[in-house]
């Protein structure tokens, strides 16, 4: 069982932001990876939902696939 020596409240501590992040969840013996896909400005984006104005109504799955859509 693999339990990760990454601790996500240290984040602040990154001088930079990371491209990649891996956390697990409770008990589970999975690691779940994280990818950073877009960087927003504040102004871009809704503080309460986290979405952008054109993304307002998605779901995160119609968002995520959206997002790679535009990247590929």
């Amino acid at each position: 069982m693999s339990k990760s020596a990454f601790d996500p409240r240290l984040l602040e501590k990154y001088s930079e932001p990371k491209s990649l992040l891996h956390f697990q969840w409770g008990d589970d013996e999975k690691v779940y990876r994280y990818a950073l896909v877009e960087i927003i400005n504040e102004d871009e984006i809704d503080p309460t939902t986290k979405c952008k104005r054109e993304e307002q109504g998605l779901t995160q799955q119609e968002i995520f696939k959206k997002i790679c859509q535009e990247q590929h």
